[in-house]
């Protein structure tokens, strides 16, 4: 039998062992770092003292191939001429029922976003919602561009934004080949990058939608490519990485919503849609948690969406960062619901969505003002609001003729409850 101390184990194992000296390792909040390779060090205020040596070796030999050399694996803040990197690190976390308190940080390549606050200071911006699906193929996109439509006929100015950056695809549904705009999100990341996101770029990154014809409101669209991509993929892999802003490190996410505040700036919205990328990916993380004011979360019922979604929420429910300052605007999307046996699907599906919830993010409903919602709550974020399937819908093109004035009833019918509730959401109205 293996004794060879796995991944998910170093770090309860340092963090008992941190508790148990936490008198000789100073008395201070220590902070336990996890480096890129899941290794773990402890760093600890003030400087080293002789009982250090044998605490170091200890930890050392408990961790096993997740430590550090016993001359390395203690840091110490006199080491450092200036710790702030460390101690005021946004990625420093409490770890949670720890008592005295200890801190970790977390190096990560990707995924930090989301446990990260909401990103403030870019003062008043228009309402925003993302549609996300941790799988694909679930209609996110489709219910997007519906939505957009219904939204441009109640006379609403609508600005839709690919962010699904590694397999874009609302922008090709709502507009042809021929009126894509010039440039695209990724353009702007990459000029930006190197000081030329100026106004002309960003008004060649904007085009209009036919969709939004014989209706009161427009549809202005900001694809992920623009129509004169000549090198998508040597640009993708260049746009995730953070850059020196006069003197400044900006990372992904802020440049992110520097474009979305230039966008709303220049086009001035009455609704703002975030058409995300699939899966636990970084550009969810930011979208969901820290640009929006709603998250719509597509699902269909089988145990892989909702083991999927368990991985994310468990993540969040271990964490808990900063979960109040978004669990309020999440929404379950009962996707592509199948014509046959609607209402005992929809209540499994209901029940999947609450026991995910309830296991994860609901708190207990013991004392009043909690986060928690009954079963049959449709106000509850885990009560799914639902899109019918049709065969319709199999091969959806708006762009072919009359597409909403043909399809009208069709798509009042399969897709009403989700276009009102959205909207409702969204918007009060």
């Amino acid at each position: 039998m293996s004794t060879a101390v796995r991944f998910q184990d170093a770090l309860p194992i340092a963090k008992q062992f941190t508790k148990t000296h936490y008198e000789a390792l100073g008395q201070e909040p220590p902070i336990l770092i996890r480096d890129l390779y899941g290794k773990i060090r402890l760093f600890l205020r003030g400087g080293p003292t002789e009982q250090h040596q044998d605490l170091a070796a200890s930890l050392t030999q408990s961790l096993g191939n997740f430590a550090y050399s016993a001359e390395a694996i203690f840091l110490y803040e006199t080491d450092f001429f200036n710790s702030q990197s460390i101690t005021g690190s946004p990625d420093k976390i409490l770890i949670p029922d720890t008592e005295p308190p200890i801190f970790l940080l977390d190096k990560q390549i990707t995924s930090q976003d989301w446990l990260r606050q909401p990103i403030k200071g870019f003062g008043q911006h228009p309402p925003r919602a993302v549609l996300f699906g941790i799988k694909g193929g679930v209609g996110r996109s489709s219910a997007l561009a519906i939505w957009a439509r219904h939204l441009a006929n109640l006379g609403k100015k609508v600005l839709v934004v690919d962010l699904d950056l590694e397999s874009p695809g609302i922008g090709q549904i709502l507009l042809p080949q021929a009126r894509l705009p010039d440039f695209g999100v990724v353009d702007w990341l990459v000029e930006e990058a190197v000081g030329q996101a100026d106004r002309e770029l960003l008004m060649d990154m904007v085009a209009t939608s036919p969709l939004a014809g014989n209706t009161e409101g427009v549809i202005r669209v900001v694809t992920a490519a623009g129509g004169k991509e000549q090198d998508y993929i040597a640009k993708l892999s260049r746009v995730y990485m953070d850059i020196n802003q006069e003197g400044k490190i900006v990372d992904f996410a802020h440049r992110l919503a520097q474009l979305l505040q230039q966008l709303e700036a220049q086009e001035k919205p009455d609704v703002v849609l975030l058409d995300s990328r699939a899966g636990i990916h970084d550009i969810a993380a930011i979208a969901i948690t820290r640009l929006t004011d709603m998250a719509f979360l597509f699902a269909i019922n089988t145990p892989q969406t909702w083991q999927a979604y368990r991985y994310l929420f468990s993540h969040w429910q271990k964490w808990n960062v900063n979960l109040s300052a978004f669990r309020n605007n999440l929404k379950i999307v009962a996707s592509m619901v199948p014509e046959l046996g609607r209402e005992d699907y929809l209540s499994r599906c209901r029940e999947s969505a609450y026991n995910l919830f309830s296991e994860t993010i609901y708190e207990e409903a013991e004392e009043l003002e909690v986060f928690n919602f009954a079963l049959g709550d449709s106000s509850a974020p885990h009560f799914p609001v639902e899109i019918l399937w049709n065969i319709t819908f199999q091969e959806f093109n708006p762009q072919s003729g009359d597409y909403f004035i043909i399809n009208g009833a069709q798509l009042n019918a399969y897709y009403g409850n989700f276009l009102q509730t959205a909207t409702e959401l969204v918007l009060g109205e």
